[in-house]
């Protein structure tokens, strides 16, 4: 057996499920972020829960919180049988903190570390359940022990313009954090002089099980800690302790590799678009890195398809059951979607069970599940810096009706 893959065998990942995801309203309006659909087929937490099963990391604990119904359900039908024998347990606030519920990403963990002893894992790896990317743990788990660290971090480059959403590190030449700054506001927070890209934490930390085990504990008795990792546990850490990042860097071990975090609007309905054209940013069909534990019924469609009903789609993803009599460009359609004759879909998300009127035009819309469209609506965004359109039943009622009726 590899390295690697013994140091897989013997970390627990701990996936932090719970978030509310204020920023993605109405579209969790009734689910947490985790449960969010994605990808024509998939939820968003499948991505992560693949790449623990891919990497060997075969045990893993998903703390959910917020509006948990949809997520556990998923959890139940698609990941009851995960493949390699991988156990997927959920870790429910309400019998870990009964009454009061998780109070921040470190409490979350802190709260199940009786769980985790039993486990008896060498390291813990904790993760967001709400990030699109493909990822092998295992290099970032043999480098975390080769160095002897106590935390790793591990981190991609972001446009500084961006900084403001993430926990924003300095990183000597010999990959040793010097300084950890959460969610800067300004340029002048940053840890230090920055050009075009900052250097940011994607939210995935790995640590020795006792020395978690020992920070929590101190941060849980801690007067004022809001009991953060970005907040509080990373910025005590690195003054006394060897803490380190770990870059994701694509195949040639110098670029990019892709990883979103889809947090707002504006990066759901991206990251949906990132995965179409004849060279998409991340390929949901890759047989050596599978996305989720069952197969989805959801396909591409590269080349121009006719459909049954007098349609046309075209670099496109479509989910089982759709009924398409329109046009469909460049875009992502959930299972169940209905476009009627004459209507054209372009640059947008159709999310399960929706229904676009014939005769409608839409372009860098999201349309929530469930919602209809009526007949001849044209609804567009406004440009290509411009915020999408988001239909949906939560809406105010106000917004819908403004854009349903826009002609």
């Amino acid at each position: 057996m590899a390295i690697s893959d013994d140091l897989a065998d013997r970390t627990l990942a701990v996936v932090l499920a719970g978030g509310n995801g204020t920023r993605l309203e109405p579209l969790t309006r009734h689910v947490c972020k985790p449960a969010l659909p994605f990808g024509g087929g998939f939820r968003s937490i499948d991505f992560t829960l693949s790449n623990c099963v891919n990497s060997g990391v075969r045990t893993i604990g998903v703390a959910t919180q917020y509006k948990p119904a949809a997520l556990l359900a998923h959890l139940a039908e698609a990941w009851s049988g995960a493949p390699g024998g991988a156990a997927v347990v959920p870790w429910s606030a309400d019998e870990r903190a009964p009454n009061r519920g998780y109070g921040g990403t470190a409490d979350a963990v802190y709260r199940n570390l009786e769980l985790i002893d039993d486990f008896d894992p060498r390291l813990v790896l904790i993760l967001a359940g709400d990030h699109v990317y493909k990822m092998d743990y295992r290099p970032m788990l043999e480098e975390h022990c080769a160095r002897g660290a106590d935390v790793t971090v591990g981190c991609v480059d972001v446009a500084v313009e961006e900084a403001r959403h993430f926990g924003i590190l300095a990183v000597g030449h010999d990959g040793r954090i010097e300084r950890f700054v959460e969610k800067p506001q300004s340029k002048a927070e940053l840890p230090r002089a920055a050009d075009d890209v900052v250097l940011a934490s994607m939210g995935i930390y790995v640590f020795g099980a006792e020395f978690l085990a020992r920070a929590l504990t101190i941060d849980a008795f801690t007067p004022g800690s809001r009991h953060d990792f970005g907040a509080d546990i990373f910025p005590k850490l690195i003054r006394n302790t060897r803490a380190f990042a770990h870059a994701f860097r694509g195949a040639d071990g110098s670029t990019a590799a892709y990883w979103r975090d889809i947090g707002t609007l504006r990066a759901y309905w991206q990251a949906h678009m990132d995965l179409l054209g004849p060279k998409p940013l991340l390929a949901l069909d890759d047989t050596t890195w599978p996305i989720g534990s069952i197969a989805t019924a959801a396909r591409a469609i590269s080349s121009s398809l006719d459909t049954a009903r007098g349609g046309t789609i075209e670099d496109s993803i479509v989910g089982a059951g759709c009924a398409v009599a329109g046009q469909v460009l460049h875009s992502v359609l959930f299972e169940g979607v209905e476009i009627g004759r004459g209507a054209t879909v372009v640059d947008s998300v159709v999310l399960p069970g929706a229904r676009i009127g014939a005769g409608s035009r839409l372009r860098g819309v999201i349309v929530d599940a469930g919602f209809r469209v009526p007949e001849s609506a044209v609804l567009e965004r406004a440009g290509a810096g411009a915020e999408p359109l988001v239909l949906s039943p939560d809406a105010p009622r106000e917004e819908t009706t403004r854009y349903a009726l826009a002609r």
